[in-house]
């Protein structure tokens, strides 16, 4: 039972993170139309400015919980996604409509002007119960499930036309009319719940801090860290505020809306602290990194050098760290640990010092909000100057451990074995990392293989039998490691990862 839940969970957080993807995308977007509504732009840049922000916002930001809706169905289903992402957007209209109008019949519909805390809001158009992101995240489960269980259901003749996903979709609208109903009983009860938990993490001001970071970071193995993270950034748990006569909630949505308003912002919301947990990966890296060159033996330090700058590079600029981080990982749980508490204690100080920014990616994110967003507001330069400390404490303490314990970081392998043997040099794109047909091979064989997806740096495969997974040949396809968890594997490829991914598939003739 609990290795089925674990590995159901993984694949939700999994799961969510492609369509979150998406949302750093029109976030850059944001940042840069923000700059351009500066005062000190013409009037025209700025008002085109203010256009192109508030279309990113209303079509990205405020439609959240579609996109999720849309996005996990189709990444759940394990074929025919053109008719899962057909019968998501269906589902989600029939939430919509069921809801609105059983909330109308038995007198439940709010006579209001303003929604705002009122337990409803307006969606698309429709006047239901406020669920937010929760909504797109329920149904894209459930429409996911009940694809993968129906899509394949053949009728008799007379009734073939409505077989396959037309049945799926048929149990998915009923499912929907089902849920549009129960939910306006069940919806204010958890509301009522998450108001109350909001003020639970409140009061337990920077000790909650520390955990919320820890956790994002030390999670990050299991891959269950986004479950920490995403609830705070998209949901009231992270906050609300009133901005602009509008209510926003999370911590993500209500930065997203003082952007837009930046001009009559006086002060940053509190909630902001929740989406500092970016500090490890610049700082933490670079500090760690030196750590591991400092104490690579003589022989390997070119070698380190070579193979360690460039995976820092993607955690320093992008963001992006399981690349490097990977490489220590399961060479010492206790150097992961402590690389946790400390991406955890510098989150706290950097908020106590008076840091708001947004500042859960890389250097390139954080850019465009350091020359659009007054310094005296983000007191952005206070992350700079304890980053620096914190490369210090990073390389003295990571220094200690490794003598102190002789560990087998990079560099300082007794029989060391470069992973990638089978790469091509020259080559671009997925043959540039080799042979997938070594991965297949590697995981057990095609009969082997249950499903195949991705996050953002890995590939994430179910097999039947876990006996049959082969780590040496795996390692003849370029990686930086092998995670295996009762039957699921997950291969660390790197930015590279939805080419892989595709490429399996295709090998193993999943594609449409």
């Amino acid at each position: 039972m609990s290795s089925k839940f674990s590995g159901t969970m993984k694949r939700f957080s999994g799961a969510m993170v492609q369509p979150i993807l998406y949302l750093a995308v029109i976030g850059i977007l944001m940042a840069i139309s923000v700059i351009f509504m500066m005062d000190i732009m013409p009037a025209a840049i700025s008002g085109f400015a203010t256009y192109l922000f508030y279309i990113f916002i209303l079509a990205g930001i405020s439609n959240l919980s579609v996109i999720l809706c849309v996005g996990l169905t189709t990444i759940f289903a394990k074929g025919k996604k053109a008719d899962a992402a057909i019968i998501s957007i269906i589902s989600f209209l029939v939430f919509l409509y069921a809801n609105n109008l059983w909330l109308g019949n038995n007198g439940m519909l709010i006579e209001a002007d303003d929604l705002t805390g009122t337990g409803q809001a307006l969606v698309l158009g429709q006047q239901v119960v406020d669920m937010g992101v929760f909504l797109g995240i329920l149904l894209g489960c459930i429409n996911g499930w009940i694809f993968n269980k129906f899509s394949d259901t053949q009728l008799p003749d007379a009734m073939r036309l409505y077989g396959g996903a037309r049945f799926a979709g048929l149990v998915s609208i009923l499912a929907s009319i089902a849920l549009g109903i129960v939910m306006c009983y069940v919806w204010p009860v958890v509301s009522n719940a998450i108001s109350a938990l909001t003020g639970v993490i409140a009061s337990t001001g920077y000790l909650g801090l520390f955990i919320y970071g820890f956790l994002n970071r030390f999670l990050i193995p299991t891959g269950l860290h986004h479950l920490v993270y995403m609830p705070f950034m998209y949901s009231a748990i992270g906050g609300t505020a009133t901005i602009a006569g509008e209510t926003y909630s999370g911590s993500a949505l209500i930065w997203a809306a003082e952007l837009g308003n930046i001009g009559t912002i006086t002060a940053l919301d509190e909630s902001i602290k929740y989406q500092v947990f970016g500090f490890s990966k610049i700082f933490g890296s670079i500090g760690a990194m030196l750590a591991f060159i400092n104490t690579a033996r003589p022989e390997r330090k070119a070698d380190v050098r070579s193979m360690l700058i460039p995976a820092v590079l993607v955690a320093v600029l992008a963001g992006i760290t399981e690349p490097f981080e990977f490489l220590f990982l399961f060479v010492s749980p206790l150097l992961w640990l402590v690389h946790s508490v400390l991406d955890g204690l510098f989150q706290v100080l950097i908020i106590m010092f008076g840091f708001r920014m947004d500042f859960y990616g890389g250097i390139i994110e954080a850019i465009p909000y350091i020359i659009a967003v007054p310094a005296s507001l983000t007191k952005w330069y206070v992350c700079f100057i304890f980053g620096i400390i914190a490369i210090g404490v990073w390389f003295i303490c990571f220094k200690f451990i490794i003598e102190k314990f002789d560990l087998k970081t990079p560099g300082r392998e007794d029989d060391f074995q470069e992973t990638g043997v089978g790469a091509v040099a020259g080559a671009t794109g997925v043959a540039a990392l080799g042979d997938i047909k070594d991965v297949v091979e590697g995981l057990g064989g095609a009969s082997n293989i249950v499903d195949v997806e991705n996050c953002i740096t890995r590939l994430r495969v179910g097999v039947r039998d876990m006996s049959l997974v082969d780590d040496d040949k795996i390692n003849r396809f370029k990686n930086s490691g092998i995670v295996k968890k009762d039957n699921n594997v997950q291969i660390i490829v790197g930015m590279k990862v939805d080419d892989v991914c595709n490429a399996l598939n295709s090998a193993l003739g999943n594609v449409e």
